[in-house]
């Protein structure tokens, strides 16, 4: 009964932050404009806002022309500056860390985390985690994984989302989760993890980003069960002996699978869902290594704006920016995010539709990126494109990327990542895609070859560790139809191809 008592406590202390988040809804207009008031009066004090002419009592429509919409390299000599020695060059107040973007669209970006962006992001987990805990979860032993990965050996970021709650909710929550032994060597911390979780049986909550992260688990428990096995304690032989493995049955208790669940997260969060039936599944919002912007909450129905944490702006296809009180149902828009670690009408990439409302707020729903496009000679290939085509071609729940390859010699092409065997999946691919105009003029005119599939077992868990090859941390690795980056995408094939002849 511990974990009742410690859920009823963390219902208790995350209250008035929900009350706070639930009053700010009643009036969006009013929350946004607070929020801004108090991210400039910061903000007006650090060299970028200074280099800006940002004046701490600036109101909307002064801070909307004083500051230009801007990406990263708008704002990296400002982090570098910081990163340096100099002071609140970008971030106001105290950084506690550079957490690096996950890097696997592109370049790692470095985001510095001041006090007050940690604030936003505890406040997520109090609204989040008492919204959860008053309408859905009835915990009894608390148990809880959230993400983790190996450690790494560097001097930026987090080592896992617990860093995040702050050190009074990890002190409250630490001892229920679940927690393997940290050891640095990828697969033997896999080992580790699997052998943790599955001994954990009275496990009621998991909270991973990617629904890949914990179908990999799974799977590395089942692909390696008859080495695995004498590592559990033998009363948890019994279930996980069986053939196959009744996942539901490992986890009779489960009650919430939190994690994404939108765009190319959604094949994989079905096929988790599969091995869950009696445990709700909840999408989670979007959070970005830049701010967080939405939470879900059970009684709206979807993702609500953080709108007393960050202020928000919103581009539509013509190029038009909207505040969140003036969105329209339906329409899709880019996000433009201001947040209290120093960057201010900052493109975040993530575009979302406006699917409904709660209260006075507007429910956005995450689509895609923004700048999911591939283009290796002209043919501009998008993941809004290529999602649905290969939703089309692969195998409901089988793993697919899609990887742009411009090869040192010989023409470019795509070769598409797999563990779908179907041996016509390259000519219907290749159809596919040649209904996008500007890959069947490529085609065409020789400037690409044709797609080519390399099918295996297990090639989920492959990409994946080709991901932390490459430094990313396990649990932040996103699931993606069309890797846009020639970069990423050389060293995912090489390895894989590694991997083959291995």
């Amino acid at each position: 009964m511990l974990g009742a008592v410690a859920a009823s406590a963390l219902r208790a202390i995350s209250a008035p932050g929900a009350r706070r988040f639930a009053s700010a809804l009643e009036d969006v207009s009013s929350a946004q404009r607070a929020t801004l008031a108090r991210i400039v009066r910061a903000c007006a004090a650090t060299g970028y806002g200074r280099a800006l002419g940002l004046a701490a009592d600036d109101r909307l429509e002064s801070f909307r022309t004083k500051a230009p919409v801007v990406d990263y390299a708008a704002v990296a000599p400002w982090i570098a500056a910081q990163r340096a020695g100099e002071a609140a060059a970008l971030a106001p107040g105290r950084t506690r860390c550079y957490e690096p973007t996950s890097g696997s669209s592109g370049e790692t970006k470095l985001i510095p985390y001041n006090d007050a962006m940690l604030r936003t992001f505890r406040h997520l987990f109090a609204v989040w985690a008492h919204d959860l805990l008053t309408h859905v979860l009835t915990p009894r032993s608390g148990r809880t994984f959230m993400s983790v990965s190996a450690p790494v050996q560097r001097d930026d970021g987090f080592v896992d989302d617990r860093e995040y709650l702050g050190r009074p909710v990890r002190a409250l929550v630490g001892r229920f989760i679940v927690t393997p032994p940290r050891v640095r060597d990828p697969e033997a911390f896999r080992d580790a993890l699997a052998c943790a979780l599955v001994a954990a049986g009275d496990l009621e909550i998991v909270s991973v980003w990617n629904p890949g992260y914990l179908l990999n688990v799974l799977d590395h428990f089942e692909a390696q069960r008859e080495r695995l096995l004498p590592r559990v304690d033998p009363e948890r032989r019994a279930v996980l002996s069986r053939d196959p493995i009744a996942w539901h049955d490992v986890w009779p208790s489960l009650q919430l699978l939190s994690c994404w669940n939108a765009a190319a997260a959604a094949v994989p969060a079905r096929a988790l869902a599969e091995r869950f039936p009696r445990a709700m599944m909840q999408g989670k919002g979007l959070l970005a290594t830049e701010a967080p912007v939405t939470v879900p909450l059970v009684r709206a129905g979807g993702c609500v704006p953080l709108v007393d944490s960050v202020f928000l702006e919103f581009e539509d296809a013509a190029g038009r920016f909207h505040l969140l009180d003036d969105v329209e149902p339906g329409v899709e828009y880019a996000v433009i995010v201001t947040q209290p670690g120093g960057l201010l009408r900052y493109r975040l990439g993530d575009r979302v539709r406006v699917a409904g409302r709660y209260r006075d707020a507007p429910l956005l729903q995450f689509v895609g990126r923004d700048d999911a496009v591939s283009d290796l000679v002209g043919e501009k290939l998008g993941d809004a494109f290529v999602g649905p085509a290969l939703e089309r071609i692969v195998r409901r729940g089988a793993f697919r990327a899609l990887l742009p390859l411009l090869p040192e010699t010989g023409r470019a092409r795509y070769c598409l990542l797999t563990d779908d065997p179907n041996p016509d999946i390259a000519r219907m691919l290749e159809e596919a895609l040649t209904q996008a105009y500007r890959y069947r003029e490529a085609r065409l005119l020789a400037q690409l070859d044709a797609v080519d599939v390399i099918s295996q077992p297990g090639m989920r868990m492959t990409v994946h560790d080709a991901f932390v090859a490459a430094g990313m941390k396990a649990g932040d690795i996103k699931e993606q139809a069309l890797v846009t980056s020639v970069d990423v995408a050389r060293r995912v094939h090489a390895y894989v191809g590694q991997r083959i002849v291995a």
